[in-house]
């Protein structure tokens, strides 16, 4: 995918979660199926966890240093962390929201050069982190699915 369709993929995904979220982020519940409620929320925390994970600690990484090493992500040791669980639904929401708002602004202004810095993948070896982007969005679209499910939306 060349940069500039990655980043309009990028924002409309940014777009469908905001579309999903900010009436939930809004303390608005009045739609919210009571069955999966909690099954949504969980999926909020760990979407926070690893964006925190993949954005903060991966990909800004790869802009700021020489082919970094990146270990695999394991789910488990994000699970037991779970720094989001203590927060209110709203604050999770709105993290992810203002998180993807701002790589998204990030992404806009990078340089060209800087799509094709790479960073070591434990397994994979060198991978550009336009490649991570292409994944991220690919990966958000089963997100958004699951989220659209849960929450009784449907694409028409």
């Amino acid at each position: 995918m060349e940069i500039k369709e990655l980043i309009n993929k990028f924002e409309e995904n940014f777009r469908q979660y905001y579309k999903l979220l900010h009436n939930l982020g809004e303390g608005n519940f009045s739609y919210l199926p009571t069955e999966s409620s909690w099954d949504i929320r969980e999926l909020l925390e760990m979407l926070a966890d690893l964006e925190d994970e993949i954005i903060d600690f991966r990909l800004k990484k790869i802009l700021e240093e020489e082919h970094p090493y990146l270990p695999k992500i394991r789910l488990e040791r994000i699970k037991q962390n779970r720094l989001y669980r203590n927060f209110t639904l709203n604050e999770i929401v709105n993290h992810i929201l203002q998180q993807r708002k701002s790589f998204l602004q990030m992404l806009y202004v990078l340089p060209h050069e800087q799509w094709e810095r790479t960073g070591v993948h434990e397994d994979e070896g060198h991978i550009p982190f336009r490649e991570f982007i292409r994944r991220m969005v690919m990966k958000d679209q089963e997100i958004l699915k699951s989220l659209s499910e849960k929450l009784g939306v449907h694409k028409n």
